[in-house]
């Protein structure tokens, strides 16, 4: 059951419970109303007559001694009253004792005569003959042996609550029909924006992330439209990350393929070569040689993944690292590679200390001097320096053929490389620049690029506050 129909059937329910609960009171209390009513009036006019009759028996008594006696005389006296009052639907009886005297009075409740003083008047309502009467009973004071009945006919009260119930029991159905109909309309009217947020969380599951609600309201379904449309950014802009990670990843897979081909097919060719060709030595060392560079190009590779792969997992303890040994240990790995290449390396240090992990510092600042070797022509200078700007930033510097601005923001990626026969030339794979870029990160430090084609290239480490 949908969720507007439940406060369809629950709000139809209550109304109906509450209206017909509230129909039973109103009837009731009329009906009771009318009854202690009919009751009161019973009493006057029961005393009224009560008169009438102490007036009768007592003229009746100026002449018959045993007027107040005698039952035949006290009939006569009754039947006239009995007369007059019947046709209005009041029936009268006389009793000494239990001993009926005269009445036209059918079954009653007896207790109705159980009276201990003149000044009691017993009174009920009860059915007799299938109709509704209001009985009263006292003793006449002056003959308190005589107990005087009177009844009066309320039926009427009986047929009015039934015409009542009758008339709201067809109000009922005509406010239940108009009721269920206005809540029907306002309820899909009320939902209408959840049917319409339904609508677009079903094009968003599907794939269509770029949906958002449009419902322009300033209520709680206002609200809950800015808080849909912000989850469906987030879940837009996951999605998108997603994506070019599973691009990157299989670019990186693709990349790793092709660097891995070239390697892999010289060691295969080479040492087919050496197997079945009938070469000279000089030829054999020229294969082995070439053999030794794609063995060491496959061993370069294999450290630097393993080496993106430490970093993935890795979690630093920052510990203070003197800029200066830090510097010192740089130029003692790089030696061989600037030396190789008739490079050299200048490094100054106004900083004294920054916050890292020394090992990853190294690998990092390794990388991308060797980066700028590749870069640099020979007799060139690499640049390294550490200095304050708000934080503390070092910064390598080469003067190389340097690369254009599109192409800055890729060259952090695994494997790309500006150049690919330079790089293979001195046996890059391409992970350099990315290695730099993680390790700067799990330092929260930002990584900045400038360089210029035929100018050179510079990168600063810009870490955060010590």
């Amino acid at each position: 059951m949908k969720f507007w129909q439940k406060i369809f059937l629950g709000t139809l329910i209550i109304f109906i419970a509450a209206f017909d609960a509230g129909v039973y009171i109103l009837t009731t209390y009329a009906y009771d109303f009318n009854r202690q009513r009919e009751t009161e009036n019973g009493i006057r006019e029961q005393s009224v007559i009560v008169s009438s009759v102490t007036g009768r028996i007592a003229n009746a008594e100026t002449i018959y001694y045993d007027a107040s006696t005698n039952k035949e005389r006290l009939a006569a006296i009754l039947q006239p009253l009995s007369d007059y009052y019947e046709p209005q639907g009041v029936l009268l009886g006389l009793f000494d004792g239990d001993t009926e005297i005269c009445s036209d009075i059918g079954n009653f409740d007896k207790r109705l005569l159980e009276l201990n003083s003149t000044q009691t008047k017993n009174t009920m309502d009860s059915l007799s003959d299938d109709r509704r009467y209001v009985f009263v009973a006292s003793q006449i004071p002056e003959y308190p042996h005589l107990t005087f009945v009177y009844a009066r006919d309320i039926s009427r009260i009986d047929a009015f609550r039934k015409d009542i119930s009758r008339i709201f029991l067809a109000l009922n159905i005509v406010v239940i029909v108009f009721m269920g109909v206005s809540i029907y309309l306002l309820l899909r009217y009320m939902t209408r924006p959840i049917k319409e947020l339904n609508k677009v969380t079903t094009e968003i599951a599907g794939g269509a992330y770029e949906k958002r609600a449009a419902l322009n309201r300033t209520d709680e379904f206002g609200s809950l439209e800015r808080n849909f449309n912000l989850m469906a950014d987030s879940v837009e802009k996951n999605m998108e990350q997603l994506k070019n990670a599973a691009e990157e990843r299989q670019q990186f897979i693709d990349d790793l393929t092709h660097e891995m081909k070239t390697p892999m097919t010289s060691i295969l060719g080479y040492a087919e070569y050496l197997q079945n060709a009938k070469s000279t030595c000089e030829d054999r060392e020229i294969a082995l040689a070439n053999l030794y560079d794609a063995a060491l190009r496959l061993g370069n590779l294999s450290e630097k993944l393993t080496e993106i792969a430490y970093l993935r997992g890795e979690k630093l303890e920052m510990q203070s690292v003197n800029v200066n040994e830090l510097f010192d240990t740089l130029s003692n790995m790089t030696r061989p590679v600037l030396e190789n290449r008739q490079l050299t390396l200048e490094t100054h240090a106004d900083v004294a200390e920054i916050k890292g992990d020394e090992t990853l510092l190294i690998s990092m600042l390794t990388n991308l001097v060797e980066n700028a070797a590749r870069a640099s022509k020979a007799l060139s200078t690499i640049k390294v320096s550490a200095f304050m700007r708000k934080t503390p930033v070092i910064e390598v510097k080469d003067f190389g053929c340097g690369i254009e601005y599109s192409q800055i923001q890729k060259i952090v990626s695994p494997f790309y490389r500006v150049d690919k026969s330079r790089s293979r030339k001195f046996g890059g794979v391409g992970l350099g620049l990315s290695i730099v870029s993680q390790i700067a990160a799990l330092h929260g430090a930002e990584l900045e690029i400038d360089s210029e084609p035929g100018v050179g290239t510079t990168v600063r480490i810009i870490f955060a506050a010590l």
